[in-house]
């Protein structure tokens, strides 16, 4: 992740926001990143499940949420199918998985286990990045397999076992930015004091025009795709 994600304030809640909606009450958050996601689930009332790969992130969500009754961690390898299984005994009524997916070198076995472990009728908000042009350097250096469509992430959920009820394409404009910093400049990294500083001037203004935009180009073009489903 980009040092900026680590400041960044309404574009979180901008996402998060596209997927709220279908969310229960005990949520499988799959990916804790720096606990943001956590926060906001806990601002919605919901019970968490906090997975991670990273220990170290998973330790650092713990110390944040310590004494949180509804906040629980658990290490989990979305490649390792042992490793879901283990989540079925909380029995979530929602996924939320944000910009993670792309990490995981077989996709369709790493849905199709989280469809397994999830209570009857669960619903998944998934957010991952968009079109295969757009990858670069800074894809690479995030760990990205891939990045997607919206039919090839419908074709990725049907394959895993998920009933697709939506799948659009968000933040057009933020096309923009990773194109220029990810294709068009040779020395542009995460870690690049430019790509950080545009984030986080865009976290002001970007989710507001993305929400306006979003409607209209949803079927077209965007930095994301975000679909929702259900088992």
């Amino acid at each position: 992740m980009s040092p900026a994600m680590r400041q960044m304030e309404a574009y979180p809640r901008y996402l998060f926001g596209n997927v709220a909606g279908v969310l229960g009450q005990r949520v499988l958050e799959i990916g804790v990143g720096y606990g943001t996601y956590t926060a906001l689930l806990r601002e919605a009332g919901k019970e968490v499940l906090a997975t991670d790969i990273d220990p170290e992130r998973l330790r650092a969500v713990a110390e944040r949420f310590a004494g949180d009754p509804l906040v629980h961690t658990e290490r989990i390898d979305l490649g390792d199918w042992a490793s879901i299984q283990a989540l079925e005994a909380y029995q979530a009524d929602s996924v939320i998985c944000l910009n993670v997916l792309e990490h995981v070198r077989d996709d369709v076995a790493a849905l199709a286990g989280l469809r397994m472990c999830v209570a009857p009728g669960a619903a998944l908000g998934l957010i991952v990045p968009a079109h295969a042009w757009l990858f670069g350097r800074m894809d690479a250096e995030a760990g990205h397999f891939r990045r997607y469509t919206r039919g090839s992430l419908r074709d990725a959920l049907a394959l895993g076992g998920w009933a697709v009820n939506r799948v659009r394409y968000i933040n057009l404009i933020g096309v923009a930015g990773w194109y220029y910093h990810n294709r068009l400049r040779k020395n542009a990294g995460l870690a690049d004091a430019a790509v950080n500083r545009q984030m986080r001037g865009a976290d002001r203004w970007l989710p507001r025009l993305a929400r306006l935009t979003d409607p209209v180009f949803g079927r077209i073009a965007g930095l994301s795709v975000l679909a929702i489903g259900r088992a």
